[in-house]
């Protein structure tokens, strides 16, 4: 048995620049910019929602059945999933474009400058369906617009109980099919500041949703989660173990592979959301520790 997971499979390539960007950037001079910030370090990693979703998934003990698409540079990310027992069996390749990549320069006050090329991602909705690995629910995570909606529907068709995850993705969506993705969702997972955006775009709040039969979970950064189940009175909250010195960028993806796995195992809500704020701590502790 394994958990489906659709979404974004891309490069991460942070840039530090040791200086900031307002000492360069004069607002007289901003239609006609040409400015180069020079680098104190670089990292590069492997990232996309979808492939910290599934490594953490991993993590938590679960089977990952990604479903998504890399470029003709994506040779190394597939290399990475295998060496990490990640199957590979949903992951198309697209000939005719790069893999999806974020490059971002951040200077020493944490402002960035990001860029984001999506690629391969557009073409997410062709790769091969991972029929060998047997899923028996999924997650609808952020991704290309028509790549989500065709794989919804794809889901849809296969009766598979669905974890919506909309995340940034949230506004290029119509009300109608945001709708159309909530009624064919079993749970919905979302941070605050989404939580006001799926408010603003269609009118839903998380106990408006859990009055409908949804199970949702709600992220509050270092605050925890809390957990909306249509028979109680009130969502149960979940706090978190701080993890000091870490960057916490990606612990939003790592809680949503702890939930799957919790959700896998047949455990109940309350037990889902601790198991991913677990998860999220010993991805986080993972990387602090490299």
């Amino acid at each position: 048995m394994s958990v489906l997971i659709t979404g974004s499979i891309a490069y991460d390539t942070i840039f530090r620049h040791a200086g900031t960007f307002s000492e360069n950037l004069k607002p007289e001079a901003l239609d006609c910019l040409n400015l180069t910030f020079q680098a104190a370090d670089m990292e590069r990693s492997i990232g996309g929602c979808a492939a910290n979703i599934a490594a953490a998934l991993k993590l938590a003990g679960g089977t990952p059945a990604l479903w998504g698409c890399v470029g003709r540079d994506g040779a190394d990310i597939m290399a990475h999933f295998r060496l990490n027992d990640i199957p590979t069996d949903g992951i198309g390749v697209a000939a005719d474009c790069y893999t999806s990549q974020c490059v971002i320069t951040t200077d020493r006050l944490g402002n960035q400058l990001a860029t984001f090329y999506p690629g391969a991602l557009r073409h997410a909705h062709e790769a091969p369906y991972p029929e060998r690995l047997d899923p028996a629910l999924a997650i609808l995570a952020p991704g290309c617009r028509d790549s989500m909606l065709k794989q919804a529907a794809a889901i849809r068709d296969r009766r598979l109980p669905m974890v919506l995850d909309l995340g940034q993705t949230l506004p290029v969506f119509t009300r109608d099919e945001i709708d159309a993705f909530v009624e064919a969702s079993r749970w919905i997972a979302f941070s605050d500041y989404e939580a006001e955006l799926l408010r603003d775009r269609a009118g839903l709040t998380p106990d408006a949703l859990a009055r409908e039969g949804k199970i949702v979970f709600q992220t509050h950064g270092s605050a925890g989660s809390s957990v909306w189940t249509p028979e109680a009175e009130a969502p149960v909250l979940i706090p978190v173990e701080e993890v000091p010195n870490v960057n916490p960028v990606g612990a939003g993806d790592a809680y949503r592979g702890g939930l799957l796995r919790g959700l896998e195992m047949g455990l109940d809500p309350v037990e889902c959301a601790k198991l991913g704020t677990e998860t999220a701590r010993r991805t986080l502790l993972k990387r602090s520790a490299g």
